[in-house]
């Protein structure tokens, strides 16, 4: 009987070792809060971005208009580019000031295409327009900026009429560039907008006046689902073209535009968006570059803002 018994202590004693083992085995599986990760890998610039809804080919998923998605988030709360080349960017990381600038103006400019004003090529600017502007809400339209209203994609007119034009965010006059290849055709400055009211605007300078499409002598301001992409649209041609931006309110053929203080401010107002990316994605399979404000939000605090003596790292 002892010898018995002697033989269940060892055998109950076997099971507990075993089990024991096999506890310790499962440990990483176990609710173990883990070690921060190293400053190094965070990019504080990017914190508050949101990543964007994308489809099985990696395509953005645009379910808002402009006007519903402005509703939906809080200030300064960008989407996050996808899609992106590359290394595209890789060049003009760790730069800052003058050379950060540089570097992106080469980056955007080179191997970029100028496409033409009229119908007379296999792609213009009209087909731009209709693929990067359509309408989230109907495929058969466009997203008109300004009114914040879709409109068939065929009927569209050159001059002022109840149909939507080509609208050129960049005023052609402030720099006197007209239609010309180049700064007159770029797609990311040029947008669906309803005729009459594109004449409205003219060639005013953008800023708070009073209230979304009223304007003064000198400023123009747009509804807010508009404010932070106008504002990115100026930076990119400032940069592409070396045009200036300041707060002069100035209108006559010198290349700058303005008001920086509140374009500064729109870029956080109104931040980028999945149609915004949609479009600077179209607009790069046309003329093969990309609207780095877009991409890379933060950067308008370097080139334009407040970091302009800081490092930009991507």
């Amino acid at each position: 009987m002892k010898k018995i018994l002697l033989l269940l202590l060892m055998f109950n004693f076997f099971l507990f070792s075993c089990d024991s083992g096999s506890s310790d085995d499962s440990a990483p599986d176990t609710d173990i809060e883990q070690p921060d990760q190293p400053d190094d890998d965070k990019n504080p610039d990017r914190e508050n971005y949101l990543t964007p809804n994308v489809d099985s080919e990696g395509k953005i998923i645009v379910n808002y208009t402009p006007k519903e998605y402005v509703a939906t988030v809080e200030e300064g709360q960008h989407m996050l580019s996808v899609r992106i080349p590359d290394s595209y960017y890789t060049s003009a990381s760790t730069l800052k000031g003058n050379d950060l600038r540089e570097e992106l103006q080469e980056i955007i400019s080179t191997g970029a295409i100028k496409l033409s004003y009229t119908s007379s090529s296999s792609y213009d600017v009209w087909d731009m327009c209709e693929a990067g502007d359509q309408n989230p809400a109907d495929e058969r339209q466009v997203w008109q900026i300004y009114t914040e209203t879709g409109r068939a994609k065929n009927d569209h007119s050159a001059g002022v009429s109840d149909e939507w034009n080509r609208e050129h965010v960049w005023a052609k006059s402030h720099g006197d560039f007209g239609t010309d290849k180049g700064a007159g055709t770029d797609g990311h400055h040029l947008r669906a907008s309803y005729s009459r009211e594109n004449s409205t605007r003219g060639n005013k300078n953008f800023g708070d006046v009073n209230g979304p499409r009223t304007s003064n002598t000198q400023f123009y301001e747009p509804p807010l689902s508009a404010k932070g992409d106008v504002a990115r649209m100026i930076f990119y041609m400032a940069v592409r073209y070396d045009f200036k931006v300041d707060n002069s309110g100035v209108i006559d053929k010198e290349a700058r535009m303005g008001k920086l203080d509140d374009l500064l401010k729109w870029n956080e107002l109104d931040p980028v968006d999945p149609y915004e990316i949609r479009r600077n994605n179209i607009i790069y399979g046309f003329q093969k570059n990309r609207n780095p404000f877009i991409d890379h939000p933060e950067l308008v605090k370097y080139v334009f803002g407040d970091k302009k003596d800081a490092a930009w790292k991507e």
